[in-house]
């Protein structure tokens, strides 16, 4: 066989399995129409996906007047990814298939602690809730861990982590124990992760991962834009007041000592505690409210004069945003920028109720699908 025809037939392959893919169910029939495929080509390219489990039989479909026609569905569990977030007060644990749809999702209430027994603990976890999912350890493409820190470029070091006293934590305090390759994941190239496959329309925007602490992250032709030791940048620490509030980086007047959910609520309150407060008229919070937004617009001006391109909020505050939060920040910004404009370029995350754990796996999966369906593929 020539090298042009063994092109062609993995290019006819990929486009048969991305429709596939695509359609999440299809017949002989839509693929011979749409395609343009033989029929013979079609019927020998089905058999070799099914060998290799990647598609199944599906339900026969309802006649219409003949031979009801068999329908072919891609097979969404044939591989999975498990994502991981360690927080301070527990961790989560999340298993994908190869749509990016949660299988399962488990929280175990455990606080961190930089040791090996903690980390046995949390292997144990993902072995755990693999086998009560009944899925096949055989089938997982890997394990990624987020964290509040910065990582390696190559996923394998955690080189800042001092939010859990974690600097210098390597990867083999998992793959130690684990028999599936493992990544740490930045938080917020996590969430942004999962911002994208969300939102297949979204290209360019800046994102605003604002939690506990904040973090953030650049998106450039639906890609986390990556920097060098900073990857994607570290906006939460650039000052926005100077000589301000103390910062845990070591530093006066960062965004995240004015901006994160840290910043905004009374020490022992909840989110859900303040935003009933807030939303039940209550003047405390109300003032506390218009000036973590003040200093929340201040950083989006800024933002959106280096990058004009939309401004996305997320982590645990974007539950509890509403439209009317939205409009004060288009005016604040409106009425103290050096460029104003009608356009409403803030926006909630399009999954503001996710585990982040899922961006983590995520890019497993996206690796995986790049391998059957073409590098090409959008995702």
């Amino acid at each position: 066989m020539s090298a042009n025809t063994t092109a062609l037939k993995h290019l006819t392959r990929e486009q048969v399995l991305s429709y596939i893919y695509t359609h999440r169910s299809t017949t002989q029939k839509n693929l011979k129409d749409d395609l343009e495929l033989s029929r013979p080509t079609i019927i020998q390219i089905l058999k070799e996906f099914e060998d290799q489990g990647l598609i199944c039989k599906g339900d026969p479909q309802e006649s219409t007047g003949g031979r009801r026609a068999t329908s072919f569905d891609f097979a969404q569990k044939a591989k999975l990814a498990v994502g991981v977030e360690l927080l301070s007060s527990h961790y989560e644990i999340v298993i994908l298939d190869l749509y990016g749809e949660t299988i399962c999702c488990k929280r175990y209430e455990l606080p961190y602690q930089n040791d090996s027994d903690y980390y046995i603990r949390v292997c144990h976890s993902i072995d755990a809730t693999i086998a009560e999912a009944k899925l096949s350890p055989a089938d997982i493409l890997g394990v990624g861990i987020v964290l509040q820190g910065l990582i390696s470029t190559d996923g394998t070091q955690v080189v800042y982590g001092k939010i859990l006293g974690c600097t210098g934590l390597t990867i083999d305090c998992f793959t130690d124990h684990l028999a599936y390759p493992c990544q740490f994941v930045h938080d917020a190239e996590a969430a942004t992760l999962d911002e994208l496959w969300q939102s297949p329309s979204l290209d360019n925007a800046i994102y605003i991962n604002i939690r506990s602490n904040m973090s953030g992250a650049i998106i450039v032709n639906r890609q986390s834009l990556k920097g060098t030791e900073l990857k994607s940048g570290v906006f939460e620490h650039m000052t926005i007041v100077p000589n301000g509030n103390p910062c845990y980086c070591g530093n006066r007047g960062c965004l995240d000592a004015y901006c994160s959910t840290q910043a905004l609520l009374k020490k022992g309150e909840a989110l859900s505690d303040f935003f009933h407060q807030l939303r039940t008229g209550n003047t405390a919070a109300k003032a506390r409210w218009m000036s973590y937004l003040h200093y929340l617009a201040l950083a989006i001006n800024n933002l959106h004069m280096f990058m004009d391109c939309p401004i996305i909020l997320g982590g645990t505050v974007a539950q509890y945003l509403q439209g009317s939060d939205l409009k004060l920040l288009h005016q604040t910004i409106q009425d103290n920028t050096a460029f104003p404009t009608d356009r409403k370029f803030i926006k909630v995350t399009c999954c503001p109720g996710s585990p982040i754990s899922r961006g983590a796996a995520l890019p497993y999966i996206k690796r995986y699908l790049q391998t059957l369906l073409g590098e090409d593929f959008r995702f």
